[in-house]
């Protein structure tokens, strides 16, 4: 699991900044304060690997994220010389009682024959054996210069490290991503093969295709609900109607290449196509299919999940992200709203989720300090608001009725 990032000269963040992570982390703060560039961190690790798991350079643009080129993601207020810097730190508790911290730092520097990547220029592992780049090969400075020929960014070390070490390394690979520009409905979808690593898509394109696919795959059954079959179609179908009360999904076999999946609001027979149906049953059909398919010690991460949802859906698909948080999988939510925040802290009175598992950072640049960590109590409540932190409603309460 991850247990902490740190920046420095990336994109807004040009002084040194530290993120602390648990179980199920939510992001929440003012716009433009940091939150996505955080997330952004993680997914340009993930999409690296995903284009060359041996390499020397950070893909920029890839199938999660497109930031442009390499002055657009360096902080403008610093010389091209300063590197940018990312510190990952991870434990791998393992199942055992004893965690061990890790820890590995990337320097990014400028490619000079192509500004859409950013080149590795230097490794530094929390046992300080460094490794540094020399005639586009890398070398260790602890070893006698014996080279090390490129970077494994899946298991965070050079391709030829120790085994003990790969074994205590965290993998970047298995990041599901569901970002805030998802997909709405479609008449139908193309039938494709799945990737190495199934996933639904940065917009949920892939979403029926899983469905499609790796529908009769069972799912943890502490996700379960409902009598039918512990599937991952049928669990699908059986959170989707908890959310909305009421829901019925359908992938009919197809004749040809094209996927044509068909829905209701209700438990009839009637089926209809995606366009006939609310927007928002589109809009966390990939949310829940990611939470259901993912591992133990994989990250699920999703942005503004409340997007086009009722309040009460709002409530009850955060508290089947409590759950999948329970299962093992690491879960980021990003979020401006009180409802997904209270969500969380329902689930933790219910004890869904330990509240020393529930991660609430506030982000608000340019102050003195820029990231608040605020804690739940285990009945729910929150001692402490910072100004800005979720307070809009009183004060438009104090404003309509003077309280």
């Amino acid at each position: 699991m991850l247990t902490k990032i740190e920046f420095k000269n990336f994109k807004c963040f040009k002084d040194k900044i530290q993120f602390p992570f648990k179980q199920i982390n939510l992001l929440t703060g003012i716009n433009g304060r940091g939150k996505s560039t955080l997330l952004q961190a993680l997914l340009l690790m993930r999409q690296s690997i995903e284009h060359s798991e041996v390499t020397n350079q950070i893909l920029l643009n890839g199938s999660c994220i497109r930031l442009g080129n390499f002055v657009d993601v360096r902080n403008s207020n610093i010389s091209r010389d300063e590197a940018i810097v990312m510190k990952f730190y991870f434990d791998n508790n393992n199942d055992t009682d004893k965690i061990i911290d890790r820890c590995i730092e990337y320097l990014l520097r400028e490619n000079l024959d192509d500004d859409m990547v950013a080149e590795i220029s230097e490794i530094k592992l929390c046992n300080q054996k460094n490794y540094f780049k020399k005639d586009n090969i890398y070398w260790s400075s602890t070893d006698n210069e014996q080279p090390k020929v490129g970077c494994l960014l899946k298991n965070l070390i050079p391709s030829d490290a120790s085994t003990t070490l790969v074994d205590e390394c965290f993998n970047f690979s298995y990041i599901h991503y569901i970002s805030a520009d998802r997909l709405g409905p479609q008449e139908f979808y193309f039938k494709s093969t799945l990737t190495n690593f199934p996933n639904v898509g940065a917009k949920g394109e892939f979403t029926v295709n899983l469905l499609y696919r790796k529908g009769n795959d069972l799912v943890d059954e502490t996700l379960c609900l409902g009598e039918n079959a512990k599937t991952l179609s049928n669990q699908t179908e059986e959170w989707l109607s908890y959310i909305f009360d009421g829901a019925k999904v359908e992938i009919p076999q197809p004749i040809s290449n094209i996927l044509e999946p068909l829905f209701n609001t209700s438990a009839s027979k009637d089926r209809y196509k995606p366009t006939n149906v609310g927007f928002g049953y589109h809009c966390i059909l990939p949310i829940i299919v990611s939470g259901l398919i993912a591992r133990k010690s994989e990250i699920l991460i999703v942005e503004n999940p409340e997007a086009h949802l009722h309040p009460k859906a709002q409530s009850r698909l955060t508290h089947f992200l409590a759950k999948v948080s329970n299962c093992g999988v690491q879960v980021f939510i990003e979020s401006h709203s009180d409802h997904i925040l209270n969500a969380l802290r329902i689930a933790v009175l219910d004890k869904v989720i330990d509240p020393e598992d529930l991660n609430i950072l506030y982000l608000q640049l340019n102050s003195k300090e820029s990231v608040v960590q605020i804690p739940v109590q285990p009945n729910g409540g929150i001692e402490e608001w910072p100004q800005g932190f979720f307070d809009q409603m009183d004060k438009d309460f104090e404003r309509l009725f003077g309280i």
